[in-house]
């Protein structure tokens, strides 16, 4: 009864005090693209990103029934640093959606424009802000610089006054997408110091847990509720053992398990934005076989698709086909013969162009396909496959097609684990022939680290260049965007693989990028341009659409 109580208590409290427009609400998900362009084209700069911004503290004096509930003390703001603009995730300040909508505009618009001076959209947003504050002179929502500093930020609230009475069993979601504020720290020994503490911290919602690295797919509510409470999480590493029970990922296997290297490495450049240059030797390739790889036939579960495709396939084998007007051939031709004798009785003489010959109509076409096995490839896409399961046979369906034409293929993985550890699993070079080795390999293939993207993108167009073929497509098939431990994260990594795809393509490639990720439109556009992608939204079909899209982007 006292819980019941209690959450009715909370509910009430809390609702009086969060004085929002839930029927108006727009979120930033559904402003992304038009705001992206908008934030592009007025800067100039095409890198920036739109992304979703942190909490921040908030010093802006509370009311009593802020304080009862415990509410104010964190808020949105927005603000735009060197790789992206940062806006609230969502906007409720009007009971009309349009001005909500023309908020995140002008947000964007400030942030855009180095020479802001009040427009038509800023007025309109004033008046409509003193007509429900009369008081205001300002309006609620505006850029605050970057909260790079532990100091607590001034933001306005997002809260607008009370809206009408709302369905009062509306259901709050499972789970929070905000993100937040983070900060790494030294793992403190707990061996040092005077052990000075208030009793009733005892129970903090702080707590280090010392592991290297760890997944835990099982949610936690109250880790979940807690983390949101904190103003900024502080995350330590640590090399003890812990006496939790956790799922670990251990970052450096032992080599007796670990995939078989080939060689001492490959160095390979790497584009720096910051700096605007290409730093020599800065990352190291090392090409790899995948361990326990054995001849394997072709599974159960594929082998009535891979005939459907087979013969799809076979029937677009290039066809010997006679060629008439030729200047030597295996037989003569007859119609050309009496045109050639005609013109010389006109006195036309030319180089007789009188034979017809039997010849194969055949592309000059070379396709590389590398497939990103990073750790995210580990995730559930249903109750018995994960996306490594469906990345696998999109690779031994597309080989199978293929080895049904004539058309030279290879076959590639890539993940990374910091720069001097690129990993690029050989699963089929364009000399070897698709057999059930390869198909060993790509069963295989685990999913591990990163996905350092620019590295591996560029030595699959030093394999890819040496080809003598005049078509050559590069195919990337991914989950995600390019990432790994150290600075290879947003921009930096986003960069750095859009420079390498323009290598590419100076050097006469046409890479084309396969993605399951439904946020791919923030970032491929600006990396294969907008008619070089496409989204699979359901990564059960990718097997079967695979080797459709290479039909398509061949012209077969």
């Amino acid at each position: 009864m006292e819980e019941w109580v209690g959450k009715v208590w909370h509910k009430l409290v809390t609702q009086s005090v969060n004085h929002e427009y839930p029927q108006a609400r727009v979120n930033l998900d559904e402003m992304r693209k038009t705001l992206g362009i908008v934030l592009r084209a007025l800067s100039g700069d095409a890198g920036l990103q739109i992304r979703q911004s942190t909490d921040v503290a908030s010093n802006a004096p509370r009311n009593l029934m802020q304080r009862i509930a415990g509410t104010g003390l964190k808020t949105q703001a927005a603000w735009r640093d060197a790789e992206s603009l940062n806006l609230p995730d969502s906007i409720a300040l009007f009971p009309q959606r349009e001005l909500n909508r023309e908020m995140y505009l002008w947000l964007t618009t400030t942030a855009s424009r180095s020479d802001f001076s009040p427009t038509t959209r800023h007025q309109r947003l004033l008046t409509a802000w003193q007509t429900i504050h009369p008081e205001a002179t300002e309006l609620p929502l505006t850029l605050i610089p970057p909260p790079n500093t532990p100091q607590p930020t001034t933001p306005v609230s997002l809260a607008a006054p009370a809206p009408p009475e709302s369905n009062s069993n509306s259901q709050a979601p499972a789970a929070s997408s905000k993100r937040q504020r983070a900060e790494r720290t030294d793992m403190p020994d707990g061996n040092s110091g005077l052990l000075l503490f208030r009793l009733e911290s005892l129970f903090s919602w702080t707590e280090y847990t010392p592991v290297n690295r760890t997944t835990d797919e099982d949610p936690n509510d109250d880790a979940a509720r807690a983390a949101e409470d904190m103003d900024v999480i502080t995350v330590a590493r640590d090399r003890k053992a812990s006496s939790q029970k956790i799922k670990l990922d251990l970052d450096l296997p032992n080599a007796e398990y670990d995939d078989i290297p080939q060689g001492e490495g490959i160095p390979l450049p790497e584009w720096d934005y910051r700096k605007q240059r290409l730093l020599p030797d800065h990352c190291r390739l090392q090409v790899m076989l995948p361990r326990g790889a054995q001849e394997l036939a072709l599974p159960a579960r594929l082998q009535a698709p891979a005939r459907q495709l087979h013969r799809r396939f076979e029937a677009l084998q290039p066809r010997r086909e006679w060629r008439n007007h030729q200047q030597d051939g295996a037989e003569l031709d007859t119609d050309s013969y009496i045109l050639h004798l005609t013109e010389r009785q006109r006195g036309q003489v030319d180089m007789p162009m009188v034979y017809r010959d039997c010849r194969e109509q055949g592309r000059d076409l070379s396709c590389l396909l590398l497939a990103d096995f990073s750790m995210s490839t580990d995730s559930w896409v249903s109750n018995t496959s994960r996306v490594v399961d469906v990345v696998r046979d999109a690779l031994i369906l597309f080989a199978e097609s293929l080895s049904a034409t004539r058309d030279r293929f290879a076959l590639y993985g890539f993940n990374s684990l910091n720069r001097q550890n690129v990993r690029f699993y050989h699963l089929k070079k364009f000399t070897e022939r698709y057999d059930g080795q390869v198909r060993g390999r790509i069963m295989a293939t685990q999913p591990g680290y990163y996905t350092r993207m620019g590295a591996a993108i560029r030595h699959a167009t030093q394999l890819l260049e040496a080809e003598p073929s005049q078509q050559k497509l590069l195919l990337l098939l991914t989950d995600g965007k390019p990432n790994d431990l150290d600075i290879y994260e947003g921009r930096y990594g986003l960069e750095d693989t859009r420079m390498a795809l323009q290598e590419a393509r100076r050097k006469g490639l046409k890479p084309f990028c396969v993605t399951i990720d439904d946020k791919a439109e923030d970032y491929l556009p600006r990396l294969f341009g907008q008619n070089g992608w496409v989204l699979v939204k359901k990564a059960e079909e990718l097997p079967q659409k695979l080797p459709q899209l290479y039909a398509l982007l061949t012209g077969r």
